[in-house]
Protein backbone atom coordinates (compact mmCIF):
# COMPACT_ATOMS: atom_id res chain seq x y z
CA UNK A 1 0.00 0.00 0.00
CA UNK A 2 1.33 3.39 -0.99
CA UNK A 3 -1.00 5.36 1.29
CA UNK A 4 -3.62 4.57 3.90
CA UNK A 5 -5.50 7.65 5.08
CA UNK A 6 -9.02 8.52 6.31
CA UNK A 7 -10.15 9.84 2.91
CA UNK A 8 -8.14 7.87 0.34
CA UNK A 9 -6.12 4.68 0.06
CA UNK A 10 -3.57 4.30 -2.71
CA UNK A 11 -2.43 0.84 -3.74
CA UNK A 12 0.12 -0.37 -6.27
CA UNK A 13 -1.43 -3.16 -8.29
CA UNK A 14 -0.16 -5.57 -10.93
CA UNK A 15 -3.36 -7.36 -11.96
CA UNK A 16 -3.44 -5.79 -15.42
CA UNK A 17 -1.09 -5.82 -18.38
CA UNK A 18 0.48 -2.59 -17.11
CA UNK A 19 1.35 -1.39 -13.60
CA UNK A 20 -1.69 0.06 -11.92
CA UNK A 21 -2.34 2.55 -9.16
CA UNK A 22 -5.68 2.05 -7.45
CA UNK A 23 -7.15 5.05 -5.59
CA UNK A 24 -9.98 4.17 -3.21
CA UNK A 25 -11.72 7.38 -2.18
CA UNK A 26 -13.63 7.39 1.12
CA UNK A 27 -16.04 10.10 2.20
CA UNK A 28 -15.29 13.64 1.12
CA UNK A 29 -12.12 14.11 -0.94
CA UNK A 30 -10.33 16.96 0.82
CA UNK A 31 -7.41 19.13 -0.21
CA UNK A 32 -5.19 17.32 2.30
CA UNK A 33 -6.25 13.94 0.88
CA UNK A 34 -5.43 15.23 -2.60
CA UNK A 35 -1.97 16.34 -1.50
CA UNK A 36 -1.20 13.04 0.24
CA UNK A 37 -2.49 10.85 -2.58
CA UNK A 38 -0.78 12.80 -5.37
CA UNK A 39 2.50 12.59 -3.44
CA UNK A 40 2.16 8.78 -3.27
CA UNK A 41 1.21 8.74 -6.96
CA UNK A 42 4.26 10.81 -7.96
CA UNK A 43 6.59 8.57 -5.97
CA UNK A 44 5.21 5.45 -7.67
CA UNK A 45 5.64 7.03 -11.11
CA UNK A 46 9.20 8.09 -10.24
CA UNK A 47 10.15 4.49 -9.34
CA UNK A 48 8.82 3.04 -12.61
CA UNK A 49 9.07 4.89 -15.91
CA UNK A 50 6.47 2.76 -17.71
CA UNK A 51 2.90 3.80 -18.41
CA UNK A 52 0.26 3.12 -15.75
CA UNK A 53 -3.42 2.35 -15.50
CA UNK A 54 -5.13 4.46 -12.85
CA UNK A 55 -8.25 3.22 -11.10
CA UNK A 56 -10.36 5.81 -9.37
CA UNK A 57 -12.66 3.82 -7.11
CA UNK A 58 -15.15 6.47 -6.06
CA UNK A 59 -17.78 4.02 -4.83
CA UNK A 60 -17.39 5.31 -1.24
CA UNK A 61 -16.80 8.97 -2.16
CA UNK A 62 -19.48 11.38 -0.94
CA UNK A 63 -18.10 14.52 -2.58
CA UNK A 64 -14.99 16.61 -3.03
CA UNK A 65 -13.58 20.02 -2.24
CA UNK A 66 -12.98 22.19 -5.29
CA UNK A 67 -9.42 22.89 -4.12
CA UNK A 68 -8.79 19.13 -3.95
CA UNK A 69 -10.03 18.75 -7.52
CA UNK A 70 -7.82 21.61 -8.74
CA UNK A 71 -4.76 20.14 -7.02
CA UNK A 72 -5.56 16.73 -8.57
CA UNK A 73 -5.91 18.30 -12.04
CA UNK A 74 -2.55 20.06 -11.67
CA UNK A 75 -0.96 16.73 -10.81
CA UNK A 76 -2.61 14.98 -13.76
CA UNK A 77 -1.15 17.64 -16.02
CA UNK A 78 2.38 17.05 -14.64
CA UNK A 79 2.26 13.26 -14.90
CA UNK A 80 0.10 12.75 -17.98
CA UNK A 81 2.84 11.13 -20.14
CA UNK A 82 2.85 8.06 -17.86
CA UNK A 83 -0.92 7.57 -17.80
CA UNK A 84 -2.13 4.87 -20.18
CA UNK A 85 -5.79 4.98 -19.17
CA UNK A 86 -8.08 5.74 -16.27
CA UNK A 87 -10.88 3.54 -14.98
CA UNK A 88 -13.51 5.29 -12.85
CA UNK A 89 -16.00 3.46 -10.63
CA UNK A 90 -18.92 5.31 -9.03
CA UNK A 91 -22.67 4.88 -8.72
CA UNK A 92 -23.04 8.67 -8.31
CA UNK A 93 -24.02 10.49 -11.48
CA UNK A 94 -22.49 13.70 -10.07
CA UNK A 95 -19.11 12.10 -9.38
CA UNK A 96 -19.10 10.26 -12.74
CA UNK A 97 -19.93 13.55 -14.48
CA UNK A 98 -17.13 15.42 -12.70
CA UNK A 99 -14.69 12.62 -13.55
CA UNK A 100 -15.74 12.64 -17.24
CA UNK A 101 -15.21 16.40 -17.38
CA UNK A 102 -11.73 16.11 -15.85
CA UNK A 103 -10.78 13.30 -18.24
CA UNK A 104 -12.11 15.16 -21.26
CA UNK A 105 -9.82 18.10 -20.47
CA UNK A 106 -6.79 15.84 -20.93
CA UNK A 107 -8.27 13.53 -23.57
CA UNK A 108 -7.19 10.48 -21.61
CA UNK A 109 -8.29 7.05 -22.68
CA UNK A 110 -10.86 6.35 -19.99
CA UNK A 111 -13.70 4.08 -18.96
CA UNK A 112 -16.42 4.96 -16.49
CA UNK A 113 -18.41 2.27 -14.66
CA UNK A 114 -21.28 2.35 -12.17
CA UNK A 115 -20.18 -0.72 -10.18
CA UNK A 116 -17.24 -3.02 -9.52
CA UNK A 117 -19.22 -5.80 -11.19
CA UNK A 118 -19.20 -3.88 -14.49
CA UNK A 119 -15.42 -3.58 -14.28
CA UNK A 120 -15.08 -7.31 -13.56
CA UNK A 121 -17.18 -8.10 -16.64
CA UNK A 122 -14.69 -6.22 -18.82
CA UNK A 123 -11.51 -6.97 -16.84
CA UNK A 124 -11.72 -10.41 -15.16
CA UNK A 125 -8.27 -9.75 -13.62
CA UNK A 126 -9.89 -7.00 -11.54
CA UNK A 127 -11.52 -9.59 -9.23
Amino acid sequence: MLLNSPNVDVLYDQRFNLPCINFRFKGKFTHLASELSTEAWAEAFAKNSSRFILIWDCSEMTGFEMSARKHWLDHMHKLHPQIDRIIVISDSIVIRGAARLMLKLFQFKSEVYNTHREVWDVYPAFV
